[in-house]
Parts: structure tokens; sequence; C-alpha cells
């Protein structure tokens, strides 16, 4: 805030409008007039004297593509423009909130209207984007969906993890967006069972995604590895090894370990002698296959 203006950051999912009209004109109150808006929720006023204004939002891609004629048909009706922003076209006038004559929309069927207009022009294409983009990406970037070590694979995994995080994101932004489709629906529509339903399904489905990632990521982190007692030793067969193993022995000075790792595809294995509590006495990485020999030093376990 400085001076003559003042700046906040509110953040609104597409079927609150009707909030952020409210926002505005308790602000115009308060003696704060709206002027623009900007990503990603900042909201700019200037003093001004406080009154009774009235602010309307319309979504209307055609009306922005044929910009002079959708505004003059507005201002024809008392309606000042005031900006754009996140697809919606900001309008005000003078007068109370609440009043018949102060409504840009004559009916509740012109608002389901502009709902499905809102629901064609913003939230089809993130449904889009999140079939065709997100989910593709995040199975091609799952760990063990490629051959390869080193800095290939470490890029793997953090690209997984990222559009996992973005997959997250946009289902929790489709979960809030259907809670308040369905709010907003059932207040101009009136409740049904016919509405329950279908918005029922709706988050069935997306619980449904998010469990099945859920169980995607679990089975595919999952570490996968037998354990087979010799004369020798021991033989550790790895499909995917994501924790530790460990085995005890009772070794001797003199005794000689000897490590022999095979080609693996990606990662690498560190391997150690310690005792708990204690310095490793050996410790190597192996990042593709190796054959070591370990003689001990003292007495241990």
């Amino acid at each position: 805030m400085m001076g003559n203006s003042k700046t906040v950051f509110r953040f609104y999912t597409v079927p609150q409008y009707q909030q952020e009209e409210n926002f505005l004109s308790t602000m115009n109150e308060k003696g704060w007039r709206f002027t623009h808006a900007t990503f990603p929720g900042f909201y700019h006023f200037e003093k001004c004297e406080p009154g009774q204004v009235t602010y309307r939002l319309d979504y209307n891609q055609e009306g922005i593509q044929n910009k002079e004629e959708y505004v003059q048909m507005f201002s024809d009706c008392g309606w000042e423009y005031i900006c754009d922003f996140a697809g919606y076209s900001y309008f005000r006038k003078e007068g109370a909130v609440g009043e018949e004559k102060e409504e840009i929309f004559c009916d509740d069927a012109s608002r389901l209207d502009m709902m499905k207009r809102v629901f064609a022009g913003k939230i089809i294409p993130l449904i889009i984007i999140f079939a065709t983009v997100i989910i593709p990406q995040l199975l091609m970037n799952t760990p063990g969906n490629s051959v390869g070590i080193d800095s290939m694979g470490i890029a793997r995994d953090i690209l997984s993890f990222i559009f996992l995080g973005l997959a997250i994101i946009y289902l929790l932004i489709f979960s809030v967006t259907a809670v308040h489709f369905y709010k907003y629906e059932k207040m101009v529509s009136g409740d049904s069972p016919g509405i329950r339903l279908k918005y029922l399904g709706i988050l069935t489905l997306i619980v449904a995604l998010i469990a099945g990632i859920g169980v995607f990521f679990w089975a595919t982190y999952r570490s996968s590895y037998t354990i087979t007692d010799c004369d020798a030793g021991y033989v550790v067969e790895i499909k995917k090894l994501n924790t530790s193993i460990v085995k005890e022995f009772d070794l001797k000075k003199g005794d000689t370990v000897v490590f022999h790792v095979t080609e693996f595809e990606r990662g690498h294995l560190y391997l150690s002698i310690a005792e708990e509590g204690k310095e490793p006495a050996f410790s190597d990485d192996f990042y593709n296959f190796g054959y070591k020999t370990y003689e001990i030093q003292n007495d241990g376990h």
C-alpha cells in the first residue's frame, strides 16, 4: 500500500465469481476503487470516496474477440468496463449490490450459461493438459522406465517428482472446482438426485486417480530383492533397491571379504563394513559393476 493506491491478494476458484464481485464492492464502500488485476491474484485499487458500487464479472470469449461491440453493449446498459483478467471481463455501475437493475444476468439460465462457458474455456483445457501432458510425462519419467545411470537417471527422478507434484496440484484444483460448481448449480437450479449423482461421480473419479497414482508410485519405488545364503557368504539378487540390506558376521583379523557386484542398469550401490555407531572400516560406491577385496584389520562383529 502506497498513499493513494493499494494492492490486495485474493484467490478465487472458477465458480466463486460472485464472492469476487462482493469483495470488490466491499472495497469500494471502504473507499478503494478497483483499477485492474494481475497474476496470480493481485487486485489493485486507488483511493476514492466511499460509496455503493456494484461490480459484475462476465466470461465471454466471443465477446472479448469483438471487444468494441462487446464493451459498447454493456455501456449502453450503464455498465463501465474496467479490465480483463483470467478470461473474465470486469464491469461496475453505481448502485447497491442486490438491486435487480444492477444485474447483468436476467435469469438463472443465463448464469448457468456463463458457467458452461467458463467450464469450456478454463476447465476443459486443464483436463486436456492433464490427460495429454502431465500423466504421460509422469509415466515416462518414472524410475525404472529408462536404462542409464548418473545424470540421466537423477534427471528422470527429479522430473518424476515434478510431474507428480503437478498431477496432485491439478487434481486438487479439479476437486475444489467440482465442489464449488456443485454448490453453484445447486443454488441456481436447486438440489436434486441427478446433480448430486453427477458430482459424486466426478469426485469419485478424482479420488480414484489420486489412489491410482499413489499405488503406481508405491509399486515403482518399492524395493524388490532376494537374499540367498551360501557357503562363501550370500548373494543378493536385486530388481530395485531403495533401502539398506544389513548382514551380520563375526569377523577375525586377517579374514578376507570379497564384494562381487555384477552389472546393473542405473543408480549405484553403497557397500560398507562397519560396527554399529562407528565409522566404516571399508566403504565403496559401485556405479556399474566391480570386484573388491578387503582384509579385516581387527576382530569385530
